[in-house]
């Protein structure tokens, strides 16, 4: 059982801009709330969200929600596992009705284990799939589309693990430098990781037998990439985070400059692309629709005398990057990002427990 947040402050949060639309999902039980962390959409109506839900004075636990209205309402799912202490993260449809979800364990040793799950109808039902002991906390999660090939990646690493016969076996990838987040383009043996510190990104075409890197111009102490995207087709693609000094603003820090990185030959090169000007901050995460079209999500930027100089919601371009116009200018943090193609997309975030955000937030495209 989940209970989604419920947007008490909604109107002061309600959009000026035309095609989203704010959701307040409801409630499902009378204590506790979905901090959504991901979410996935197998067509315009059906879709999966997933995170954490605090309570008082006990463990974390996983909370699933799925829906079948485009987002519009929502209905916790069954997860039939002993998951209580799970910090969900990583969310993938291989088909309509064949899901998978990952995260860690919490409280396991010096190592936390990771924990994965599945769903063969559409997100309502998840059973835990047996993993190695040997597998630590997970952060990602990718299979293809016939559930066969799959990969499962750590919040930050030296390896990944990836199975050929649907979860039944795993076997580690080294991959020999520190990484934190990657994309898969297109097929089986193709993937791209930012390595930590965001200078390089590696790119691999036969499954992590061998990588090569591409500079990425980043500098400062506090360089750090959070997300990648390739358009369909594997050519076109954009990573994002920070550079710069650290900040802080508040309880929490970041970079102070905000990084757009494109690329057009499939990751071999990537160049810096200019954000808005003004703007500060980190940038949490990145969709690409196609070559020319994308979205970029953020968090609450560094704003020491003006809010207005923190980063918007959303940044999106249709010019393969030349222009990034602000779509909000409201502070309310984007956590995740997904979109099915240009009219139909969906975003959440909020800031739990920050006094100028609500704690979650579901947000609906509806194209132009």
């Amino acid at each position: 059982m989940v209970l989604l947040a419920a947007l008490g402050a909604l109107p002061q949060y309600a959009l000026a801009r035309p095609h989203w639309t704010v959701v307040d999902p409801g409630t499902a039980e009378p204590a506790g709330l979905l901090l959504a962390g991901n979410i996935f959409f197998t067509d315009a109506r059906h879709g999966v969200i997933l995170g954490r839900v605090p309570v008082p004075r006990k463990p974390v636990r996983p909370g699933i929600a799925w829906t079948r209205d485009g987002g519009h309402s929502w209905h916790p799912a069954k997860i039939r596992a002993d998951v209580q202490k799970s910090n969900l993260a990583g969310l993938w449809f291989s088909s309509r009705r064949l899901g998978w979800a990952d995260g860690t364990v919490s409280g396991t040793g010096p190592l936390n284990r990771g924990v994965l799950l599945k769903t063969r109808d559409g997100g309502r039902i998840w059973r835990m799939v047996a993993l190695p002991k040997t597998i630590g906390g997970l952060g990602a999660v990718w299979f293809g589309p016939h559930g066969q090939h799959g990969r499962l990646l750590p919040h930050r690493g030296t390896f990944f693990w990836q199975t050929a016969d649907g979860g039944k076996t795993f076997t580690r990838v080294n991959v020999g430098r520190t990484f934190q987040g990657g994309w898969w383009i297109g097929s089986w043996k193709k993937m791209v990781l930012a390595v930590a510190g965001g200078r390089v990104i590696i790119r691999t075409d036969n499954a992590g037998k061998t990588w090569a890197q591409a500079a990425t111009g980043l500098k400062g102490p506090a360089a750090m990439l959070t997300a990648i995207s390739f358009a369909p087709g594997g050519k076109a693609g954009w990573a994002v985070g920070g550079q710069g000094k650290w900040v802080r603003n508040g309880g929490f820090g970041m970079p102070h400059n905000p990084v757009i990185l494109h690329t057009v030959d499939g990751g071999k090169t990537w160049t810096l692309q200019t954000p808005p000007a003004g703007r500060t901050g980190n940038l949490t995460d990145v969709y690409a629709i196609s070559p020319r079209e994308a979205w970029v999500g953020s968090v609450l930027g560094y704003a020491r005398t003006n809010p207005m100089t923190a980063l918007p919601w959303l940044l999106h371009t249709t010019d393969g990057g030349k222009t990034w116009p602000d779509v909000f200018h409201h502070v309310v943090s984007v956590r995740k990002l997904f979109f099915l193609n240009a009219r139909h997309g969906w975003a959440v975030g909020g800031s739990p427990g920050s006094p100028d955000e609500p704690s979650g937030v579901v947000l609906i495209y509806g194209g132009r």
